[in-house]
């Protein structure tokens, strides 16, 4: 692999990460439990219903990832399963940590 390979490689790993931080900055700032919620069950719908190795994508799979922006980091089906995993994760967190 090149180093031009290498650094776009690198870089696309970062932005998932960088859209993770903002993520759960983003779910820390939410303080109603109800949002939360919603937010889970979007989740919950896409580890359900959408397939990362498909390439049609069913409609509402679609416009949960544009409200959450998540389209373009679900392209890779290996990154948008460990993507949607560790979403689930945090978001079941926060919602555990405003329920208690």
């Amino acid at each position: 692999m090149n180093s031009l390979q290498k650094q776009t490689a690198k870089s696309v790993q970062d932005s998932h990460e960088t859209f993770l931080v903002t993520f759960e900055k983003n779910l820390l700032a939410m303080q109603d439990a109800v949002e939360v919620e919603l937010l889970m069950k979007k989740l919950q719908y896409l580890g359900i219903n959408f397939d990362p190795f498909q390439s049609e994508i069913e409609s509402v799979c679609s416009q949960i990832m544009d409200q959450l922006g998540l389209t373009t980091h679900m392209k890779n089906p290996y990154l948008a399963t460990n993507i949607l995993l560790r979403l689930l994760d945090k978001t079941e967190e926060r919602l555990n940590n405003l329920k208690q």
